[in-house]
């Protein structure tokens, strides 16, 4: 039946009434399935993604059904564009679904202390999680609960249209100097040597002030201490960006100007990137992952590259959840099982269950543009700094591109943009 739903959609919402035993509705988006059946343990599962996540996750739970035929998996998923606040209505209202996807900033936001969340670590009898490192589990950890186990890790990465820079003659970017090299030579034709949208720019740049300066962004406990020096260093290196014309301007980048050369490389999350790039590759553009740049342009000599690695998405369980022992068996599938792995493939990026690893690794699968970013991650993972979710949020790093504005286009002095983008950012760190 559910995978009825998934094929027909919007025509099994007209019908559910009508079939019986299914519970179906839409809510703002998100949509409410399941089969509801009094002799059963019943169970929610929430996630969001696109109709090829949906398609995937139902078949999984179809899976899981077959394997526990005492439980039932009640499913609520929409797209990412409204979920979050969807997701904060469920915490607020005490009515989480049993098991849910959820971000990595979401574990501050709704379990400081880490009693939002169910604690794992009292569910080893239905978890696995030797599939996981002590560093993995860390992540999801708060207070020693552990109150989320990720999925994938996460990093942004430079994405080259080989092609582009083979024409020129430049080698793949190494250093921050590699790129305004590239940038003498491309701008002749009017093509850039990198485009990348405002959030990626703001790590960007900040990767390079961070670099370059020996300070950080954040403190041990997550806080911002940037001070108004250190906005100014970001924004006179992020002009130079522009001024120079290595940076295609934010505001006319898309997608579209790295597909069609307008840009020749292109900063993204590597979870997905084997997606993003299809079309491309169908074309035969050869695009390959770049080195994390650096100052003197070797990774191997640097001792913090100051990139930022973070879970993908993790799975969370209700810490009102009444059916602990049928969400943890949900949990562990999710991650752990091969049917699920083959299913899930690499959408989520590449899955840090060693079971799930071995399992895509023995079929072939582990052999995409995201494996091969993530094989970069993961080999330079002790030189990458954990994510701190203050920095993702949105009001932070629009703050400093909506700022930055009134500075790259002689508007505003340094220091008065440095003032406002400060008084901003501390008004939300607060």
């Amino acid at each position: 039946m559910k995978k009825a739903f998934r094929k027909f959609g919007g025509c099994i919402l007209a019908l559910c009434t009508a079939i019986g035993g299914t519970a179906c509705a839409q809510d703002d988006g998100i949509v409410v399935y399941g089969d509801n059946n009094e002799n059963k343990k019943q169970i929610s599962l929430a996630w969001w993604g696109n109709d090829a996540r949906v398609a995937y996750t139902m078949d999984g739970v179809s899976v899981f059904e077959e394997q526990n035929p005492d439980i039932n998996v009640k499913c609520r998923y929409g797209v990412w564009a409204g979920y979050p606040k969807r997701q904060n209505i469920y915490m607020l209202s005490h009515d989480e679904p049993d098991v849910m996807q959820i971000n990595y900033d979401w574990i501050k936001t709704y379990s400081p202390d880490g009693m939002g969340f169910y604690d794992m670590n009292k569910l080893t009898d239905y978890i696995d999680l030797s599939n996981f490192t002590e560093s993995d589990l860390s992540y999801g950890t708060v207070e020693g609960r552990l109150n989320a186990i990720p999925i994938a890790l996460n990093t942004h990465c430079v994405f080259i249209n080989k092609d582009i820079y083979d024409k020129y003659g430049i080698d793949i970017p190494k250093s921050w100097d590699d790129y305004f090299e590239a940038a003498k030579v491309m701008r002749e034709d009017g093509v850039y040597p990198i485009s990348m949208g405002d959030k990626q720019m703001f790590f960007f740049v900040l990767a390079h002030f961070e670099q370059s300066t020996g300070r950080s962004a954040c403190n041990e406990n997550g806080e911002l201490i940037l001070t108004k020096d250190d906005i100014k260093e970001l924004l006179e290196f992020y002009k130079r960006l522009h001024k120079e014309k290595v940076l295609m301007p934010i505001q006319t980048s898309d997608f579209a100007s790295f597909a069609n050369g307008v840009s020749a490389a292109t900063m993204r999350w590597i979870s997905g990137s084997q997606t993003m790039f299809d079309g491309l590759f169908n074309e035969h553009v050869n695009i390959v992952p770049a080195p994390f740049p650096t100052i003197n342009g070797s990774m191997d000599d640097t001792e913090r590259l100051e990139w930022y690695v973070k879970p993908a998405t993790l799975y969370a369980i209700s810490s009102k959840t009444e059916h602990q022992k049928e969400a943890a068996k949900l949990v562990n599938f999710l991650l752990n099982d091969p049917e699920m792995a083959l299913l899930q493939n690499t959408e989520k990026g590449i899955p840090i269950s060693k079971t799930a690893r071995e399992t895509l690794e023995k079929e072939g699968k582990l052999n995409n543009i995201d494996y091969v970013a993530s094989e970069q991650m993961f080999n330079y993972g002790d030189k990458l700094k954990i994510m701190q979710p203050i920095l993702e949020k949105e009001d932070v790093f629009l703050s400093f591109f909506n700022g930055a504005a009134y500075y790259i286009y002689d508007e505003k002095s340094l220091d008065e943009t440095a003032e406002d983008i400060y008084n901003k950012m501390y008004k939300i760190n607060k």
